[in-house]
């Protein structure tokens, strides 16, 4: 699946924009086994990859018991993750910042939440306003593989699907965009997993997308 004329883009946030997922299983197994005596395996936190927080909630409540309200154990989460921000800028894709030129409307669709993205863009210096709208775990029902975040997305931008670009990092994350019926892209720098032959398209960095797709841009 391809587009030829693009009029919106929309981009995951974490592993597309920012290096996040790996802090993300350290931090989140790390507290649930130290402080909860909850264990991950490898195994299910590749399952859980690219999931919303409230699916990632749901799943453990399904499979785990939960000593606490999750609303507790998102609290202490987040106050970890503030500790560690603290001290550490994430790494940020290359070549975002020219994407974030090119004159269509453009989105986020995440499955963080909203603190969490306003954590992690302070940490980077970047805007709430370097896009049109950003969408976060708490204004979706369903999250990711669910394509719910995307088809609102495509709603505001008022586009049709074949003529925007997802990019994209996790299964999770692809299947919904596919769904939705939009061009998927992989973009391959700060992926955690390789997830290339899922997607439509991949792109080594954000730099490459842009010489390849800033002529394909198009507002009318």
């Amino acid at each position: 699946m391809e587009t030829s004329v693009i009029r919106a883009l929309i981009y995951d946030f974490d592993d597309t924009i920012v290096e996040s997922e790996r802090i993300n299983d350290v931090l989140f197994s790390e507290l649930l086994h130290g402080e909860y005596g909850i264990a991950l395996s490898r195994e299910e936190l590749d399952e859980l990859y690219g999931f919303a927080w409230s699916g990632v909630f749901d799943w453990l409540e399904g499979h785990r018991v939960l000593p606490q309200p999750r609303q507790q154990v998102w609290d202490r989460f987040m106050a970890v993750k503030r500790e560690y921000y603290t001290t550490r800028t994430l790494r940020v894709a290359t070549g975002i910042e020219r994407m974030l030129t090119l004159p269509v409307p453009q989105a986020i669709v995440s499955g963080s939440t909203r603190d969490e993205l306003r954590l992690m863009m302070e940490n980077i210096g970047m805007r709430e306003d370097a896009v049109d709208f950003i969408l976060s775990d708490e204004d979706c029902a369903r999250g990711k593989p669910d394509p719910e975040g995307f088809l609102l997305a495509l709603e505001r931008l008022r586009v049709d699907p074949r003529e925007a670009i997802v990019f994209e990092d996790s299964p999770a994350g692809i299947e919904a965009g596919r769904r939705a019926g939009i061009p998927v892209a992989f973009v391959a720098e700060l992926a955690s997993r390789d997830s290339a032959a899922l997607a439509d398209m991949r792109f080594a960095t954000f730099l490459e997308a842009w010489e390849v797709l800033k002529d394909r841009v198009a507002l009318a």
